[in-house]
């Protein structure tokens, strides 16, 4: 004997087979395909609300990251500016001890006018 031969009477005798008849998603009841239709509507709202969501986490790390950087950017900035002004000042003296003493006390007293006034006369 086939399988194929007596299939009706081992799903009558089954209580977990059903004809296609008693199925609540094959007939054509509107109300299950409504209820499909609802929770395929929920799946997809609750994946676009955790899409969102996961955008709106992603835009927060930026935010935060650029704070970072826009702190560490003023502290590195206040070093460097910190030390070039160092650097000047010591250059500047460097510079002015290689230079005439004469020429730098005449200037740093203001004892002539400008440079243009002495090419006047």
């Amino acid at each position: 004997m086939k399988l194929s031969d007596d299939s009706g009477s081992q799903s009558a005798a089954n209580p977990f087979h059903t004809s296609k008849a008693t199925s609540s998603l094959v007939g054509d009841s509107p109300s299950a395909f409504g209820t499909l239709k609802e929770g395929l509507e929920h799946e997809v709202d609750d994946l676009v609300k955790l899409e969102l969501t996961a955008e709106q986490m992603l835009g927060e790390e930026v935010d935060l990251a650029k704070a970072y950087i826009n702190d560490d950017i003023h502290g590195v900035w206040a070093e460097i500016s910190g030390g070039l002004s160092q650097w000047e000042l010591i250059t500047g003296k460097w510079l002015l001890s290689a230079a005439d003493p004469t020429r730098v006390d005449w200037q740093l007293h203001h004892w002539w006018g400008d440079e243009e006034s002495q090419f006047r006369h």
